[in-house]
């Protein structure tokens, strides 16, 4: 199977799972406590999104390719590429999970910093300022465009209860 048939296979496998992620978000009943936007608005959002996504990749792969279809299967990764992309990965899978857990006890502010840390490492940044930096200001501005902006409230962890409030 060559890239094209992936894309077209995967691009077809898109647009099924987010016609169903669509319909299955559209069956979710309101509340009383729903917003203008209602409860279906933002999974609908992601379901379209994703399904846009999913066409352009599926008409991408019609296109004819600009590089040369190699036939030898072990051929030197990409100039910037990984050795192995899978390890990488399951290496931010695992960055994720470190922050799904950090965020109920230590709230979205400082988790979001150290995560957004841990990535950059992980991707190749090694200046210990440059790192510092990106994570103490990434935390508090994105907490403030959630919070203030989008009127989204996130978890604050279980500071209050340690500083007594």
């Amino acid at each position: 199977m060559n890239a094209q048939q992936k894309d077209r296979l995967t691009g077809l496998l898109g647009m099924i799972g987010s016609s169903i992620y669509v319909y299955q978000a559209s069956l979710i009943e309101d509340s009383l406590l729903a917003d203008a936007v209602g409860v279906t608005g933002v999974p609908t959002a992601i379901g379209v999104l994703l399904g846009t996504a999913a066409v352009f990749l599926f008409l991408k792969s019609w296109l004819p390719s600009k590089a040369p279809a190699t036939s030898e299967p072990d051929a030197a990764p990409e100039p910037g590429g990984s050795d192995h992309p899978h390890l990488k990965a399951m290496g931010l899978l695992a960055i994720l999970l470190g922050f799904v857990a950090l965020v109920s006890v230590f709230g979205f502010i400082l988790s979001i910093g150290v995560m957004v840390a841990a990535v950059a490492y992980f991707g190749g940044a090694r200046q210990f300022k440059t790192l510092m930096w990106c994570a103490l200001l990434t935390g508090p501005l994105l907490w403030l465009s959630f919070d203030y902006a989008l009127e989204i409230r996130l978890p604050t962890g279980m500071w209050s209860q340690w500083i007594g409030k």
